[in-house]
């Protein structure tokens, strides 16, 4: 059976959540699925952003989601944020096809660059960093950081803009 690769839309969006969740479980993400299922909704209604799924026999088998933003460097530039294919069905073209129709779609968006970030669990279970070579990706050098924001900060940060009357 043909595989077609799809956006997500109102129909596939249930389905789709629950391939990201069920990811971020085996993965070992402490993420809760709320908080999953709404981040992705978000993406959805996002410009900057695409998810989409690859279907077999009308059933999804796996998910990719992307998002862009612009640098000064770099100009505007997509990440591979997630990219999940059901255990049962590895192996076979998927991920490579999903990771693909990302690339157009960063293309067609004026991207000039597509980043991915793999975790050292990721790399351990799956090679992913041979994986992605295979389709261009390459290793910059770089070190990402990672600073979270809590409600508690993001609240002080808006009350202590300069837009902000006191």
């Amino acid at each position: 059976m043909p595989i077609e690769i799809q956006p997500v839309t109102a129909a596939t969006r249930e389905q789709a959540a629950a391939l990201l969740i069920r990811f971020f479980d085996e993965e070992g993400f402490a993420t809760p699925p709320a908080r999953i299922a709404q981040n992705f909704d978000l993406m959805l209604a996002d410009p900057a952003c695409w998810c989409a799924v690859a279907m077999e026999s009308g059933i999804p088998t796996a998910v990719v989601t992307v998002s862009m933003i612009r640098l000064v460097e770099e100009g505007r530039i997509g990440e591979i944020g997630d990219l999940y294919v059901l255990p049962g069905y590895r192996r076979r073209g998927l991920a490579r096809l999903l990771l693909e129709r990302a690339l157009v779609w960063c293309r067609d968006q004026g991207c000039s660059a597509v980043e991915v970030t793999t975790t050292p669990t990721g790399e351990q279970r799956h090679r992913l960093s041979a994986f992605y070579a295979r389709l261009g990706f390459a290793p910059t050098g770089r070190t990402i950081a990672s600073a979270t924001l809590g409600l508690t900060a993001l609240i002080a940060a808006a009350f202590d803009s300069p837009r902000s009357v006191r």
